[in-house]
């Protein structure tokens, strides 16, 4: 017996399903980071640039080619090679083989600026990258603290739920008493259902939080997780309501970016303006199976055709643009217009960023301000549902008054979990706004 009792503890202890696992908000950013897909996604994207990148620096470089061939012929054909008409019903084959190399030495700075536009491209990656993650860490603020506050909700709902019971359960004898009436007890059944109906909302709105953050962070949706109460120590201090913005905001560096992109765009657009110079060279060599020599009239060896027959060639081309029927200078007008809508865009970013943040700081003096308030109603009425209490027990207030003690008492106690977990949520959105997360 004792041996399959172990065999079946092992087993469960093995089972992934009953594991669970607990989690604050530093180890959700951490999963955040290196388990979510979007953000998997987004640095495929900087690899892919980088490769952009590499090919831009590449193009610099000169693209060498070899060729070779050998081709039979049977019956009338031009030997190009041994400079002559083959006729005759036979066979004849030629071979050549050729080394080239090509090389741009100038073609309207296009080469330079296109690599720059990569380098460009590469840096807006990552910062579309920084980003992304930015608003996905508010939406996990946004799920974790929601999660945690229904938690909360839930289990004061639970002792909420037991106390009404109990008055449930004295009224009933009361009324089996004849010391009240239908109506208490009525009302008591009414604020036990209000319980447990509050109970059920808030069980399942943290468990909808808790599926929408196991997604995000890229966990088993079957697994059992259980989030860590963060600590209110966190409220402690918050930008004042003229604190500027963090340098490396990601929108504004994004919108800056982009300025510069189109800038370089502007300068792209001017190549065609500009001649292009290439330098190209090759060198090869051909053999001919009807070439002789010229001296004692037999067919040349291989060997000797491959020596004498060598070429070397290099050279210099220039090509000029002449008339493109405006195409060039309409693209550069529509480039000006493009670049002063990026300035456009810059400045409306900076404005949106500086008013998010400014209403963030509101957002957080308010939710101070709010925690502070409702502490004191809820210590106050409290104190009121105690002393109703103490009154009801000994049948010197009806129940209709205690109910009513009891249910501000409970709204209290709602909102200050609310207030409290709002709070924090506001400080940690200021700290991921200013890039302190």
């Amino acid at each position: 017996m004792r041996p399959i009792f172990l065999l079946t503890f092992c087993c469960l202890l093995a089972n992934p399903l009953l594991a669970q696992t607990t989690l604050n908000i530093d180890q959700s950013f951490a999963l955040l980071a290196s388990q979510n897909e979007a953000l998997r996604q987004a640095n495929i994207n900087v690899l892919l640039a980088t490769v952009d990148v590499k090919d831009a620096r590449n193009a610099f470089l000169p693209t060498l080619s070899f060729n070779a061939g050998h081709t039979y012929n049977m019956g009338l054909a031009f030997d190009q090679i041994a400079g002559q008409l083959v006729t005759g019903n036979k066979w004849s084959n030629t071979a050549n083989a050729n080394l080239s190399t090509r090389t741009t030495l100038f073609q309207g700075f296009s080469q330079i600026n296109k690599l720059k536009q990569a380098l460009l491209s590469l840096e807006s990656k990552a910062i579309q990258q920084n980003q992304l993650r930015q608003s996905l860490k508010l939406e996990l603020l946004a799920r974790y603290f929601d999660a945690t506050a229904n938690h909360a909700l839930y289990e004061i709902s639970l002792k909420q739920l037991q106390y009404a019971q109990e008055q449930l359960e004295q009224e009933r004898a009361k009324f089996a008493l004849q010391t009240n009436t239908l109506v208490d007890v009525a009302q008591a059944e009414s604020q036990v259902a209000t319980n447990e109906l509050s109970g059920i909302v808030s069980n399942t709105a943290c468990n909808s939080s808790l599926v929408a953050l196991k997604q995000l962070l890229g966990i088993p949706l079957t697994d059992t997780v259980q989030l860590e109460t963060p600590n209110q120590d966190i409220a402690a201090t918050a930008p004042q309501h003229g604190d500027s913005l963090p340098a490396h905001d990601p929108a504004i560096q994004l919108a800056a970016l982009s300025l510069q992109q189109s800038t370089l765009n502007l300068r792209y657009a001017r190549a065609p303006y500009y001649p292009t110079i290439s330098f190209f060279s090759g060198y090869g060599t051909n053999y001919s199976s009807e070439r002789k020599d010229y001296m004692s009239g037999h067919y040349m060896p291989f060997g000797d055709q491959v020596n004498q027959n060598k070429a070397l060639n290099f050279g210099v081309s220039l090509s000029m643009p002449v008339f493109d029927a405006f195409k060039t200078r309409n693209n550069i007008s529509r480039l000006k217009l493009d670049l002063q809508q990026k300035q456009s865009e810059l400045n409306k970013v900076k404005t949106e960023r500086e008013k998010v943040l400014i209403m963030a700081t509101q957002e957080y003096q308010k939710s101070v301000k709010e925690y502070q308030v409702l502490q004191v109603q809820y210590h106050a009425l409290e104190k009121n549902y105690q002393a109703m209490k103490e009154r009801y027990d000994i049948g010197e207030t009806s129940a209709m008054e205690y109910n009513k003690a009891l249910l501000d008492y409970n709204v209290a106690a709602a909102n200050v979990i609310k207030a409290k977990y709002t709070l924090m949520y506001n400080v940690e959105v200021l700290r991921v706004l200013r890039g302190e997360r």
